[in-house]
């Protein structure tokens, strides 16, 4: 039992999905009716050039998806069918099984692959033959499991059903199933002769419209990026339109340099009581920052000294792009040392607009 197909048929397989889908589109757009009261508004000319409008974009959008999905979805329907032609070729088969009627030791005949359906594992069952030619055959899983017929009940009475077979001129089987208990009896039939699909005239022009490549394909990727980065664009208007408080408070915001915020730390310090303020090397990192200590002569007094030096600089620093950092102020033998951050990015800013707009409703 060989699983694996030549690619091409993967290929013919997932064109067949694509054509079937977007036929299923093109038929539900084309066939659909306004109800009389929108057909009296809107009236049916306008009705059906908003239809041709939404077929345009549902065909665009379906077809660059199966474009996109293809090579990934034949992947894993090739390496799905090496998988269970690996687990068939390498099952084992259960050994020394015996006749349940004469004890002599069986010879497996043949395996059946047996897929898995839902969270079932595919399994291998292999057929064993006695060699008396007794009756019943067995069958095991690869597992060791013994495969057990289920009887068929009547409908009627709950008996057991007799099957009985017939090959009708190599072009059906016909099944007889026939109740010991109660005699009632039930027939079904089997053809044997798969029927060919009926030719199809437009499969191939379909293929070309809804299976992407060459010009089409460029077309429909170009397109459907046009219509992406417009739909970026409005959904970025209407969030500034949503927060447009935060994004005007961002605009207020004073971004300063390294340079402009060493003068500005130097501006608010300069009428205290502070001393010998070094700012250190910038670190030029993901986020930037700098860190500076300075002397201060006034108190002896750790917490008040640190409460005190981090209350101004972060009033100074209310209205521009930097922080002082969590780690606030460490205070040592009168020098006092701490580290500010800035705010780059638009979602840092907004987050500290949204601070300043919260602090504002408070005050």
């Amino acid at each position: 039992m060989k699983h694996l197909k030549e690619r091409q048929e993967y290929i013919d397989l997932y064109d067949k999905l694509t054509i079937n889908d977007c036929r299923w589109r093109e038929n539900f757009h084309k066939n659909s009716k306004p109800s009389e009261e929108l057909e009296k508004k809107v009236g049916e000319k306008f009705y059906r050039g908003v239809t041709e409008v939404s077929l345009h974009y549902d065909l665009l959008y379906a077809t660059v998806r199966w474009w996109e999905n293809k090579e990934q979805r034949i992947s894993e329907w090739i390496a799905r069918d090496t998988k269970k032609d690996e687990f068939y070729e390498n099952a084992q088969a259960p050994q020394l099984i015996r006749c349940l009627k004469c004890q002599s030791l069986t010879t497996e005949n043949d395996k059946i692959f047996m897929d898995g359906f839902g969270d079932k594992s595919d399994r291998i069952l292999f057929m064993y033959d006695c060699p008396n030619e007794c009756v019943p055959h067995r069958a095991f899983y690869d597992n060791g499991e013994e495969y057990k017929t289920k009887p068929n009940l009547c409908v009627k009475c709950q008996g057991v059903l007799e099957r009985n077979s017939e090959r009708i001129e190599g072009k059906k089987i016909v099944i007889t199933e026939t109740c010991k208990n109660c005699g009632h009896i039930e027939t079904d039939e089997m053809e044997l002769n798969k029927k060919e699909e009926a030719p199809d005239p437009d499969y191939e022009k379909d293929r070309e419209r809804f299976c992407l490549s060459g010009e089409l394909l460029r077309k429909n990727l170009e397109e459907k990026s046009n219509l992406e980065s417009i739909a970026k664009f409005m959904d970025g208007i209407k969030e500034k339109e949503k927060h447009k408080a935060e994004y005007d408070k961002v605009k207020e915001l004073k971004k300063l340099t390294i340079p402009q915020l060493k003068q500005h730390i130097i501006e608010t310090l300069k009428d205290g009581a502070y001393s010998n303020l070094i700012f250190e090397q910038p670190r030029m990192e993901t986020t930037v920052s700098i860190g500076f200590t300075l002397e201060d002569a006034t108190t002896q007094n750790e917490y008040d000294s640190r409460t005190k030096l981090a209350r101004i600089l972060k009033k100074s620093l209310e209205d521009t792009n930097w922080r002082l950092m969590s780690e606030g102020i460490n205070y040592r033998l009168g020098v006092l040392s701490g580290r500010l951050r800035i705010y780059e990015k638009e979602k840092d800013l907004l987050q500290l607009a949204k601070q300043a707009l919260k602090k504002d409703l408070q005050s």
